[in-house]
């Protein structure tokens, strides 16, 4: 839906006459009142005076401590002699030819300032001897004193401008903190420097030691395990596997000594070997069924039993077995003694040969700790080297004063003459009244309607479109939308966007005016073209039955009106009027005897409404003018909305204010104000543009007369 949105100007409104005007034409006072500041500044710039202007700085005692190291440079002493030192630093040749080098392109910046966005003069160089003379000016006009009592360092600067004695005064102080910034930054980057080149070379000497220290340890065979040589731990695992093997020497000694004796006194199956073993095991199991089927035959009596002979040479048998297998263990104890015996000798001599080795690298082990020490010293010195390199190059991009400007100069507010206050205040008291004399002036020679921004705050109603005054050649090419002139086609594009973006509830947009001719079917027309070019289907229906206009605007003659089809003589579809040329379907009116009231207000006319409504996305109604009676109120009530056109060299604002009156007693919104005849924007001064643009005008200008086929006048 479109909604109006009223300005808020209520306040202006209802204020004295007085005040509204000062407010509508507050620009005009704003613009004397700068020009009286102006005024007041050449006057009061263009008197010579001196100024003195004074930059204060202080002596840190304290030292910003960032990293938990020393400084390349150390802080400096708090004592008189060095006080009064930096005091001669500051007043010195070198100090102001620091200045004067900063100063070099803020003079510059400042000349741009003055001279505005024009073309700017090139700098040039100052010779040898215009540097002399500025420096020792400098030097003559700076005064650089101590009270005594304190660090606090005052820097005095005296010249014909005040701006230019802040600007020295302060120039001094940062040029003093930026040469102590200096002094630490450069003297940090000389250390830097001496540091790197220092540690290639210790690098190179670390390289070269721990590669003579492992090529010797490789050539003489020495391998360092991180504890002891790797000799010492043979030896010691092989002293551990010699004791080893003797306590597993004596074991079987005393294991075979047990056997044989067992052995002797016949009790030799007790052995834990030969229990153990396996084939005895299952040699005195067969052995000890067989025993039992020889007993059960003994129990039985039958001594002639055929089994009996086969049963006691088996039981000799497994005896016989069961001894031999006996004597294998035996054997295999004393097997065991013997490769005991054997390892132990081998052992023991390589243990000989590796102690006689260890004998003869106790002199290279002495050597190589010597290369070993070597190499630590130079990795030790390396490293602090290094450290130290790191924390210098941290330091240098924390360097700090070890002063600070407490308080900066500022242009002076009271010269010797002239005096400030006085021409300030002149400039104020007659820009002032300049300003509300000119404002005056022009709101009573004014004889315009009213300014757009006035024309919403009085009808409280916001302008949707402003179409441009046109010539006669460019009404005749705005049918043409590629030909038309393009500050026309943005203004149409613009009211289309609006209208377009509340077609979804405003399908039906009644334009009207409150006289003829001021161009309302004008705009229709295009309006209408620009709609159907982006593909909206839109109908243009005429109720302006006193003035039909419309066939003249789309250059096409019919015989199908709108009364026809109020009579019942045609139909909807022979009513409606296609134009081939934009797209736009169109129903005409026509000057007949039927009083409009009737046509407008009967059922008909209502039903074909809702015809249109139905097969358009957007109705616009070329609608009566408000000074035709009720006309206009009965179109407004099937509407969605209505548009009220507005031409400033034709309308009169009373007029206007009755129409939008009269038209409010629908109940229908009002989507807002379309301009039509805008004066164009011509180049005029920034200053003075804005101040004639409209002053002095008539208010009634020529009438809007478009050059389609006929001309429309009011």
């Amino acid at each position: 839906m479109i909604v109006s949105q009223s300005p808020q100007a209520q306040e202006q409104e209802s204020g004295p006459r007085f005040l509204s005007i000062l407010w509508e034409r507050r620009y005009v006072v704003f613009q004397c009142l700068i020009l009286g500041l102006i005024g007041a500044a050449v006057s009061y710039f263009a008197t010579p005076a001196r100024y003195k202007a004074e930059a204060i700085l202080a002596l840190d005692a304290r030292k910003l401590q960032v990293l938990p190291t020393e400084s390349v440079i150390s802080p400096l002493p708090q004592d008189s002699p060095v006080l009064r030192t930096e005091l001669d630093i500051i007043g010195s040749r070198s100090m102001a030819e620091r200045v004067l080098d900063k100063l070099s392109k803020q003079d510059i910046a400042a000349e741009r300032r003055a001279n505005g966005p024009g073309p700017q003069p090139e700098q040039t160089t100052l010779d040898p001897r215009e540097k002399k003379i500025k420096l020792d000016k400098m030097m003559d006009d700076v005064r650089v004193i101590n009270d005594g009592r304190s660090y606090t360092i005052y820097i005095d600067y005296y010249a014909t401008d005040s701006v230019y004695a802040a600007q020295v005064a302060n120039a001094y102080g940062e040029a003093y903190i930026d040469y102590q910034i200096d002094q630490q930054t450069s003297a940090t980057r000389r250390v830097s420097e001496w540091l790197g080149e220092r540690l290639v070379s210790l690098r190179t000497k670390l390289e070269e030691s721990e590669r003579a220290a492992n090529d010797f340890r490789t050539q003489a065979g020495l391998v360092d395990t991180g504890g002891a040589p790797l000799q010492s731990q043979q030896i010691s695992r092989m002293n551990d596997e010699l004791t080893s093997l003797q306590t597993k020497m004596a074991g079987s000694v005393a294991r075979l000594e047990t056997a044989e004796q067992m052995q002797k006194e016949g009790d030799i199956l007790g052995l834990y070997e030969v229990l153990s073993s396996p084939s005895v095991q299952a040699l005195r199991a067969e052995q000890a069924r067989v025993e039992r089927a020889i007993a059960d035959i003994d129990k039985s009596g039958a001594l002639m039993n055929s089994q009996l002979p086969q049963l006691l040479s088996q039981r000799a048998s497994l005896k016989q077995q069961v001894a031999n297998e006996v004597t294998q263990v035996v054997n295999g104890l004393r097997s065991e003694i013997v490769v005991n015996d054997k390892q132990q000798e081998a052992l023991e001599a390589n243990l000989k040969d590796i102690q006689t080795a260890m004998s003869k690298t106790s002199q290279a082990q002495v050597q190589l700790s010597q290369l070993d020490r070597e190499a630590a010293a130079n990795r030790v010195l390396y490293e602090s080297y290094l450290s130290r390199y790191k924390q210098t190059i941290e330091q240098d991009g924390i360097a700090t004063a070890e002063a600070r400007l407490i308080s900066r100069a500022m242009p002076s507010p009271h010269p010797t003459s002239p005096d400030a206050k006085l021409w300030a205040i002149a400039g104020l008291v007659f820009g002032i009244l300049g300003g509300i004399a000119l404002a005056l002036l022009l709101n009573f020679t004014d004889k315009s309607v009213r300014s757009p921004n006035k024309l919403e705050a009085k009808l409280g109603l916001a302008i949707i479109g402003r179409i441009p005054r046109l010539s006669r050649k460019e009404v005749v090419l705005a049918a043409d939308i590629n030909r038309s002139a393009p500050d026309f086609r943005a203004a149409i594009a613009d009211l289309q966007t609006y209208l377009r973006l509340s077609t979804e509830r405003a399908r039906v947009v009644v334009l009207t005016s409150s006289i003829n001719g001021e161009g309302k079917t004008f705009i229709i027309g295009n309006l209408a073209r620009s709609l159907a070019a982006t593909g909206v289907k839109t109908a243009v229906l005429e109720c302006n039955l006193r003035n039909p206009t419309l066939s003249k605007e789309f250059a096409l003659q019919t015989s199908r009106h709108l009364a026809q089809f109020v009579t019942e003589e045609i139909s909807a579809d022979e009513l409606i009027q296609h134009d081939p040329g934009s797209d736009v379907d169109i129903v005409f009116a026509e000057e007949c005897d039927v009083p409009p009231e009737f046509i407008l207000g009967s059922r008909r006319f209502a039903t074909l409404m809702e015809e249109m409504k139905r097969r358009y996305d957007l109705v616009l109604i070329d609608g009566p003018t408000a000074a035709d009676g009720f006309d206009l109120l009965r179109v407004a009530s099937f509407s969605d909305t209505v548009a009220f056109v507005i031409n400033p060299d034709i309308a009169k604002i009373t007029e206007v204010e009755a129409s939008i009156k009269k038209l409010r007693l629908t109940n229908r919104p009002i989507s807002g104000i379309v301009l039509n005849g805008i004066r164009r924007k011509r180049h005029r001064s920034p200053l003075f543009g804005w101040l004639f643009s409209s002053a002095g005008k008539s208010k009634r200008g020529r009438k809007y007369k478009p050059a389609r086929p006929v001309t429309v006048q009011s």
